[in-house]
């Protein structure tokens, strides 16, 4: 029978002597290791139907359940712009609040616009963030202002949902894009309202985190929550941690749980673990799902997307009303005057492609190759896919932006 044996005992049972031999002159069984049992999986392979089964490591498509990142907001002040800030009344107020703290009585008139702005601020403070760290923070207009080229950003404070001051930022700003000027020309790309204060930000307060729930476990969020994920996850992190005291299972289809002893709950055993199963890699599930864009036109499909034979026919009816104006001259010798004629003119046309049989798509290729035998337009493929999804024989989920 084998015992559970602690995470932080199997280094010192691997540098043991392995146990003698039994009297029936049996080879001498290996200490117990936490591992795989079984070699890793191919980052990608083939099925036997022909379809792409993805393995990536568990990290990459999981992350700590109770470690959400906290988002900061604030409201900040930039100066220094060449002429392309801003003149309101907020600006020019702001402005001189922060000048009166610094000691100088002005008055609001001798505050001019055109080289300030007001901006809010935006950074996420990540899990386990410490005090000093830098962050990035992100600047956008909230005035009449045209760029944050060459601005500075002053000191600002960023505050979370608690209303807590966790970051202080200031800095000088990146804005992307360029502006030229001359005499009579100017030439500007992505003049953009927005800017990054490049690690701009210091963490001055630390969020609570832990890695462990209120329940005193491991839990593992999925990224792309399915019950053939969560199962494939639990039972890749349990072949892992086969041997140790440790106990996995998939709560629903978006966690998995790992229950170890109340004497093992340390952090340095959950960095350990952690580390240890994200380099694990599990099969997932190819989504049946497609995406369908109706400003771009553009269509996504999963490579499990399934169609049932049917017919398609497409009919596009095009109504022009071309509206022309002509100049009436009156005859010769006559009392008549030149007057314009406005004419107007409907033209119809009608486009009717015939009818096409498309067949059962198992993978990507062929349900492209399908529908490309039609010739349809990305506009006529939107519509087929909603056709075929209100027909029932669109076999997976139907997503429309």
């Amino acid at each position: 029978m084998r015992h559970a044996v602690p995470l932080f005992v199997l280094a010192a049972l691997a540098a043991q002597e392995p146990p003698p031999a039994a009297p029936q002159a049996q080879p001498a069984q290996p200490p117990v290791q936490a591992g795989p049992a079984a070699p890793a999986p191919p980052p990608v392979a083939q099925n036997p139907l022909g379809e792409t089964v993805l393995s990536p490591r568990i990290r990459n498509i999981t992350r700590l359940h109770n470690s959400m990142p906290h988002l900061l907001v604030g409201i900040g002040i930039v100066t220094g712009l060449a002429d392309t800030g801003a003149s309101d009344r907020g600006t020019r107020q702001a402005l001189l609040n922060v000048v009166r703290q610094l000691g100088l009585n002005l008055a609001n008139t001798d505050v001019i616009g055109g080289t300030t702005t007001l901006v809010t601020l935006t950074c996420t403070l990540p899990a386990f963030a410490k005090e000093g760290g830098q962050l990035d923070v992100k600047c956008e207009v909230m005035t009449d202002a045209k760029s944050l080229r060459g601005g500075d950003l002053l000191r600002a404070e960023l505050k979370g949902v608690d209303g807590q001051t966790y970051v202080v930022a200031q800095g000088t700003l990146t804005v992307p894009g360029f502006t030229a000027t001359a005499n009579n020309a100017q030439v500007s790309k992505n003049p953009s309202p927005t800017g990054w204060a490049l690690n701009g930000g210091l963490v001055v307060r630390e969020q609570p985190c832990s890695f462990y729930s209120e329940s005193g476990m491991l839990e593992l969020q999925l990224l792309n929550p399915s019950p053939f994920n969560a199962a494939s996850v639990a039972a890749g992190i349990a072949a892992t941690l086969d041997g140790t005291a440790a106990r996995v299972a998939a709560v629903d289809t978006s966690l998995v749980r790992i229950e170890l002893p109340e004497e093992e709950r340390t952090d340095e055993n959950a960095i350990r673990i952690l580390n240890l199963v994200g380099n694990t890699r599990v099969a997932v599930e190819n989504p049946a799902k497609v995406m369908i864009d109706q400003a771009s036109g553009t269509v996504l499909a999963g490579e499990g997307v399934l169609i049932s034979p049917c017919v398609v026919g497409l009919s596009d009816l095009t109504i022009a009303i071309v509206n022309e104006e002509e100049v009436a001259q009156p005859n010769p010798f006559s009392q008549g005057t030149t007057e314009r004629v406005g004419r107007s003119r409907i033209e119809v046309q009608n486009n009717s492609t015939p009818l096409g049989k498309v067949g059962g798509g198992a993978t990507v290729s062929e349900l492209l190759a399908n529908l490309k035998t039609l010739g349809l337009t990305p506009a006529q493929l939107v519509s087929v896919f909603q056709a075929l999804d209100q027909g029932g024989f669109l076999h997976a989920v139907l997503e429309v932006r």
